[in-house]
């Protein structure tokens, strides 16, 4: 009867000490999933371990990571969102089965960094991220964004440019309808 619990003993211990970089997408999920309810590291904190969640993962690995992020409670894929940097952002989305507008909410008001030269790719992966699911959302969340006066200039200076590319593809789609991606 005392096998079971030596064995989650080892386990707990294995996890515990176990570096972040070797640990299955799962064992990093529920360490992230531990910080957060802990509140023991800052979101900024938290980032670099999004980061390396995210990154350096075999195809396998990231299946995974798609299957484990479908089980999580929405108020940890809002945190995941929330603490990754903008760069990281799209590739949580694609991660999610059904994303809703608080999630592109957060995503839409994060600051591209000021040392940034490219803002507005920055800025075009997040729609694109966004939009792939459902343009509706992206321009639902815009005017969300638009009505709680959090929408900076900046973004809906972008998010303009941005509508026009999506009508230029379709305009050359149907142009060039085999050229489809």
């Amino acid at each position: 009867m005392t096998k079971p619990a030596k064995k989650n003993e080892k386990r707990k211990w294995v996890e515990k000490l176990l570096p972040f970089v070797s640990k299955s997408p799962k064992m990093k999920l529920k360490w992230l999933e531990g910080a957060f309810k802990k509140k023991v590291l800052t979101l900024d904190e938290i980032t670099p371990y999004v980061r390396l969640l995210l990154s350096g993962n075999s195809v396998e690995e990231k299946q995974q990571l798609e299957e484990f992020f479908q089980d999580l409670d929405l108020e940890m894929q809002y945190s995941l969102i929330e603490a990754a940097d903008i760069y990281d952002t799209p590739e949580i989305f694609r991660l999610l089965d059904h994303p809703t507008v608080g999630h592109a909410r957060i995503a839409l008001i994060k600051n591209v960094p000021l040392y940034e030269k490219k803002t507005q790719m920055i800025l075009d992966k997040v729609f694109y991220a966004i939009s792939n699911f459902s343009k509706d959302l992206l321009a639902k969340t815009i005017e969300l964004l638009e009505k709680e006066g959090k929408a900076s200039a900046m973004l809906l200076e972008n998010y303009e440019r941005f509508k026009e590319i999506l009508n230029d593809e379709e305009f050359l789609l149907s142009l060039y309808s085999k050229a489809r991606g």
